[in-house]
Parts: C-alpha cells; sequence; structure tokens
C-alpha cells in the first residue's frame, strides 16, 4: 500500500461514527463492530426508561431496531437488491445530549451462497445535522411551510412530544397529529424522525 500521502486510516476509523451489524441466526449470534465516535454517541443519547427507572443504552438494542427499521424501508420503497446489490437509506434520527443524528443505513450482500437477505451485515453510519436558524429558516421556504407548520417543527426539534406541543401551541393532540401527517405527506417521508431529518439533514445530502 502506498503511504506516501500520510493519509492516517486509524484516525478517519476513530472520528467516524458507525456501526457494522451482523445479524443473530441459527448458527451464530449477532455480532458488532462499532467506531469509537460511534460509541460515544450512543452513550450520551437519550437514556432509555422503563417503570420510571433510567436504563443504559445497548448498542445491540440499537442495532435490532436500526435491522427492522431498514427492513421494513426496504418493503416500502421495493427492494432491487440482488446478489452483489447493495441499498442505503435514511432510517432514523438519535438525539445524543443536544446533537441530532440522522442514522443511515446500508444492507450489505453476503458473498456466501447460503445466506439469506435476513442474514445479510448491515452499515450504519451516524451523521450529525445542524439544527441552526439559518439552516431552519432555508428549509422552511424550500418547503414551503407555513407559520403554523413551522411552530410544530421548532417544538420537535426541542424533542418535544404531541402533547406537550399540542400545550404549548394551545392545541389538541389530534390537531397535532393532523399537521403532523401533512407534514409527512409534504416532505414525502412516514415518521417524526423523518421530518427532522429531511428538513435540517437531507436538504443537502440525499440517501434514499
Amino acid at each position: 500500500m502506498n503511504r506516501s500521502n500520510n493519509y492516517d486510516f486509524q484516525e478517519v476509523i476513530n472520528d467516524a461514527a458507525f456501526i457494522f451489524y451482523r445479524p443473530e441466526n441459527g448458527k451464530v449470534s449477532s455480532n458488532v463492530f462499532y467506531s469509537p465516535a460511534a460509541m460515544d454517541i450512543i452513550m450520551r443519547a437519550e437514556p432509555s426508561r422503563k417503570k420510571g427507572k433510567e436504563i443504559s443504552p445497548d448498542i445491540s438494542l440499537f442495532c435490532d431496531k436500526w435491522k427492522k427499521l431498514m427492513d421494513k424501508k426496504c418493503e416500502e420503497i421495493g427492494s432491487e437488491l440482488d446478489g452483489n446489490g447493495e441499498q442505503s437509506c435514511f432510517i432514523d434520527v438519535i438525539k445524543s445530549q443536544k446533537r441530532l443524528y440522522a442514522v443511515r443505513g446500508t444492507v450489505l450482500s453476503d458473498s456466501s451462497e447460503n445466506a439469506t437477505r435476513n442474514e445479510w451485515p448491515h452499515l450504519f453510519i451516524l451523521d450529525r445535522t445542524y439544527s441552526d436558524q439559518a439552516n431552519i429558516a432555508k428549509s422552511f421556504r424550500k418547503w414551503h411551510l407555513n407559520k403554523r407548520e413551522q411552530e410544530i417543527v421548532q417544538l420537535l426539534l426541542d424533542d418535544h412530544s404531541n402533547k406537550e406541543i399540542a400545550q404549548g401551541l394551545n392545541l389538541s393532540c389530534n390537531t397535532i397529529k393532523g399537521y403532523l401527517k401533512l407534514l409527512m405527506r409534504k416532505l414525502d417521508v412516514n415518521s417524526r424522525a423523518g421530518i427532522i431529518s429531511k428538513l435540517l439533514y437531507l436538504n443537502n445530502l440525499s440517501v434514499n
């Protein structure tokens, strides 16, 4: 390998936030490999709650969730994968402290003839989104969001629930649900996370 350019591959691995995940099958247990940057993001993510108790994030649980979302996404858009193909798309947004990260998933084809697609490994990349006011205003103009839609998006960015958004805007929860459905239709997404990522991240980068 030519190293004349002094390219530090280890530094790239340390800086990039990615997770390699091979699902569990009948023969072997699941296998997870992650970069230090990805682990740092996951460990700082909002803790899960169960019966009022906080639970430390488990990276394998994130992978299981993202695999299911990836499988669902592939079914929705129609998979054209063959034995040598791969498919990549946006699947989720996670909050790590005060920062938001868009999660891109890629199904990696497996060279093993005996491996089914459900056993193929997955690559998840975590990219930070930037919610500065200039970028938000640009997205609002691009998608022609009205004043009420902009107010709802701002509260979504602050990680408020539907109930909290309704209380903050003095509207009913059903009204907020209606606005969210309209926003999803307008932005061609199917989740709250999709709204956030479309406006803050996918505005400048297409991943599906």
